[in-house]
């Protein structure tokens, strides 16, 4: 099965940026812009594996779930992946809680070398995808208008089922790691301590 892991956004933020996505798409053009269910903040894309190593992934990382306590994550502003002259992607950097999901993302890395995944070359940058530039180009079109910095719980990791089909992917939860240390900057005090 075709493969994610990834940290949900409450469906008000989800809402929001829906309604960010169509005022941009009015503007911008040449732009495969994300459905409602695709929105969340991707910590690894694990391509094809089997349903059995899904259960030992689980099983792997399991211990993230006592390493974090629920955090809370802002949005900061509206950007492109590589950069705004030559934007590939569309994405919402976020502000409070990027170091938490930052370190959320370095755990997964690390609980998954035993599977023998490759670890990502480039920095993680913490985002949330709006859509993808059919071509490579300037975005965007004008000034970007403001982004409001509305604020979402993050309370665990999620592994994701994605199904391609004619009208576009469709995203099933396989399961879910919940974060339950104490809150202390999204890192528990044991760990803190160690």
């Amino acid at each position: 099965m075709r493969s994610f892991l990834a940290l949900e956004v409450s469906a008000p933020v989800v809402d929001y940026l829906r309604e960010v996505i169509e005022r941009l798409s009015k503007r911008t053009r040449d732009v495969k812009w994300v459905k409602r269910d695709a929105i969340h903040i991707t910590l690894k894309f694990l391509g094809e594996i089997e349903e059995a190593l899904a259960g030992k992934m689980h099983e792997a990382l399991q211990p993230i779930g006592s390493r974090f306590a629920p955090f809370v994550v802002s949005l900061k502003e509206i950007d492109a992946f590589p950069n705004r002259r030559r934007a590939r992607v569309v994405i919402v950097r976020l502000d409070k809680g990027a170091d938490q999901v930052k370190a959320v993302y370095e755990d997964v890395e690390e609980g998954l070398t035993e599977f023998d995944f490759e670890r990502e070359a480039r920095e993680f940058t913490p985002h949330i995808t709006l859509g993808r530039m059919r071509t490579p180009a300037a975005f965007p079109d004008g000034d970007l208008p403001p982004l409001e910095r509305m604020e979402f719980p993050v309370d665990g990791l999620v592994l994701f089922k994605s199904t391609l089909t004619p009208g576009g992917a469709i995203y099933s939860p396989i399961w879910k790691i919940k974060f339950g240390g104490e809150n202390d900057e999204g890192r528990s005090k044991q760990d803190k301590s160690s």
